[in-house]
C-alpha cells in the first residue's frame, strides 16, 4: 500500500513538472525576441564594442555591464521584434525619457539628441510580435541595399528584413516617444 501511494505521488509530481517545463518553454517563445543591441557606434558598427540586452529587464544604470560602462556610450541601437524600450537620460530612470518601439532601428542617436545619452532603460516585452515592417526613415545613412535585420534570436547573425518607419514626436513632459507609422 504503500509503495502504491509512492507511485500515485511521483507520478503528480512528474506531471507538475512537465507542465512547468511547457510553461518555461512558452516563456522563452514569448521572449526570443525581447532584446536590444546597443553599439557605441554609429551604424550599427559590430567590429567596436555592442551589446545585446535580453529583456524583460530593468537597468537603472548601464555602469559595467559585460565590463564596460555603457553610461552615456550608445550611439546606435537595433530593437528586437518583441520589445518596447524606455531610454532615461539619467540613472535610475530619470531624466527626459525616449522610448524604441519593436523593431525600430536607429542609426545615429545624435539625430534625436540622445548620442552618448542614455544612463537607464527598461526592456519590456510583447506578446506577439508585429507582422512585416518597411525601412525607418532614420535609417537613411545605412547603406543601400544593406537591410540587414537582426534574427529572432539575439546574436550577430543577420536575415533580410525591414523596420517600420517610425515618426518622433515631443510631449511637455519631456518624453519622446517613437512609433511606427502603418
Amino acid at each position: 500500500m504503500l509503495l502504491f501511494k509512492f507511485f500515485i505521488v511521483s507520478g503528480i509530481i512528474a506531471i507538475g513538472t512537465l507542465a512547468v517545463e511547457a510553461a518555461d518553454m512558452e516563456m522563452k517563445m514569448i521572449d526570443k525576441n525581447c532584446w536590444i543591441e546597443v553599439f557605441d557606434d554609429t551604424k550599427y558598427d559590430d567590429k567596436d564594442p555592442h551589446l545585446i540586452l535580453q529583456g524583460p529587464k530593468e537597468y537603472a544604470t548601464l555602469k559595467d555591464l559585460q565590463g564596460k560602462d555603457w553610461n552615456n556610450d550608445i550611439e546606435s541601437l537595433i530593437v528586437g521584434s518583441g520589445a518596447t524600450v524606455r531610454a532615461y537620460k539619467e540613472r535610475d530612470f530619470k531624466g527626459q525619457e525616449i522610448v524604441f518601439v519593436s523593431g525600430q532601428r536607429i542609426p545615429k542617436l545624435s539625430k534625436l539628441d540622445m548620442a552618448n545619452e542614455i544612463e537607464s532603460m527598461k526592456i519590456a516585452c510583447e506578446i506577439s510580435p508585429p507582422a512585416t515592417a518597411q525601412t525607418t526613415g532614420l535609417d537613411n545613412d545605412r547603406p543601400s541595399g544593406d537591410t540587414s535585420d537582426r534574427t529572432s534570436q539575439p546574436g550577430n547573425s543577420r536575415s533580410s528584413g525591414q523596420v517600420n518607419a517610425p515618426t518622433s514626436s515631443t510631449t511637455t513632459t519631456t518624453t519622446t516617444t517613437m512609433t511606427p507609422t502603418k
